[in-house]
């Protein structure tokens, strides 16, 4: 077991969460497992009635916006290619 040092939102969730202690007043601390999931990825975990609880759907979507950040086009890219074949007249090589 290891202890863990978190502060939450109104809403209870984790702001972060670390091993070790912070001049935070408002900080909690709790008796967790040595790899608990909230040392790595706090902002899953709402703490209710003295224990730590992921929250999945918060999980999934968080997932999910990671995703289609990752997979949204490169914006500067395309408008420097778009500025490339206006002024250069032609395509630009890859």
């Amino acid at each position: 077991m290891k202890k863990i040092y978190f502060a939450v939102d109104k809403n209870g969730y984790l702001t972060y969460s670390s091993p070790n202690p912070s001049p935070n007043p408002a900080e909690i601390s709790l008796e967790v497992e040595e790899n608990h999931e909230a040392f790595k990825n706090p902002f899953v975990f709402k703490y209710e009635n003295g224990v730590l609880v992921k929250d999945e759907e918060l999980q999934k979507r968080e997932i999910e916006t990671a995703n289609i950040l990752k997979n949204k086009p490169n914006i500067e890219k395309e408008i420097a290619d778009l500025w490339y074949v206006v002024k250069m007249g032609g395509i630009k090589n890859a």
